[in-house]
């Protein structure tokens, strides 16, 4: 699945959810409270043609917020905690069993004739589904919040997380490991070729997968900017061996098991917990030119690489 399908589902999921919400406390607050208004005599025909139409204004939203969930939980983007996408499919799970197994047998019942009890039973039970699909929402709410927080470049969050590295700095020397054993420092490139480091969170995700191929298949065009790139993450070095491998990648993966680099670099981490996918641009000089922080548009990273790239170099020349 790529970043734009992604985004679309994610989209599509928060649209679904949130309309359901409001749906859902306008028929506890105010449409099933004046069932008890509509009258003995009229209230079959009533019922039947209310559960008619109702379908139509509910079934499709349920539909896309279901098949949308399972499709966020299916691909597990990093970007979205596991535990998240858990928690919303079993909280849609217990919306759909109380429709199933309360509140549309209690519609069944009332399409013969008012019955009080069952009227009663049906405002009552129907706060479950009120309290499920309100922490749904406040739920979804908070992943967009999340993404929000950390899909720029340069808000005044990143630039404090970030706040080691900016534009402009100098980077300090570092050196570390690759999946083959070699160690590269940075002193290595200074006066010969500018570097692409691009911080992703881990090995076999399908947006890291992603970005990963991206690269590889652009790197014929950092070489020719005069450019190394390089990948980072806290994977071990048979990991990144594996992934490397698989998808015969042509550029270095540095394994960052402690998290040292990307301590020394400040890359930000997504609602305080999971690595942040960040692209630095660092110049011939150890200047770094530009910072892209992205979480969903990973093949935004190659393109905001290469034109800073070709900036650095029209200013250079």
């Amino acid at each position: 699945m790529t970043d734009p399908t992604i985004r679309l589902v994610f989209l599509a999921h928060l649209g679904a959810t949130l309309y359901m919400v409001g749906l859902i406390w306008f028929v506890q607050v105010v449409h099933y409270p004046l069932f008890a208004r509509v009258g003995s005599n009229e209230f079959a025909s009533y019922e039947q043609r209310h559960t008619a139409l109702t379908t139509w204004v509910v079934a499709p939203p349920m539909l896309i917020e279901g098949i949308t969930a399972v499709l966020l939980f299916w691909f597990s983007p990093i970007e979205l905690p596991i535990w998240s996408l858990l928690i919303g499919l079993l909280l849609l799970a217990v919306a759909w069993l109380s429709t199933a197994c309360i509140q549309v047998p209690c519609h069944n019942v009332l399409s013969r004739g008012f019955d009080p009890v069952v009227h009663r039973r049906l405002v009552v039970t129907n706060w479950l589904r009120t309290a499920v699909w309100s922490l749904r929402g406040g739920l979804v709410l908070g992943l967009v919040w999340a993404s929000l927080s950390s899909d720029t470049t340069a808000t005044n969050m990143g630039r404090m997380e970030m706040g080691k590295i900016d534009v402009g700095d100098r980077v300090p020397d570092f050196s570390a490991m690759t999946q083959d054993g070699t160690e590269i420092r940075l002193a290595d490139y200074l006066g010969k070729r500018a570097l692409v480091l691009f911080f992703y969170p881990k090995d076999g995700t399908p947006l890291c997968t992603q970005e990963a191929c991206a690269f590889r298949d652009s790197y014929e065009e950092f070489s020719d900017a005069g450019a190394e790139v390089i990948g980072v993450s806290g994977d071990s070095e048979e990991s990144h061996r594996s992934f490397a491998t698989q998808h015969k990648l042509s550029f270095p993966l540095i394994s960052d098991t402690d998290g040292s680099l990307r301590k020394t670099f400040g890359v930000p981490r997504t609602m305080g917990l999971f690595p942040g996918r960040v692209t630095y641009v660092i110049d011939k000089s150890g200047i770094v030119r530009k910072i892209f922080s992205s979480q969903f548009t990973s093949n935004e990273h190659v393109r905001q690489a290469l034109t800073a790239l070709s900036t650095s170099n029209q200013s250079s020349e």
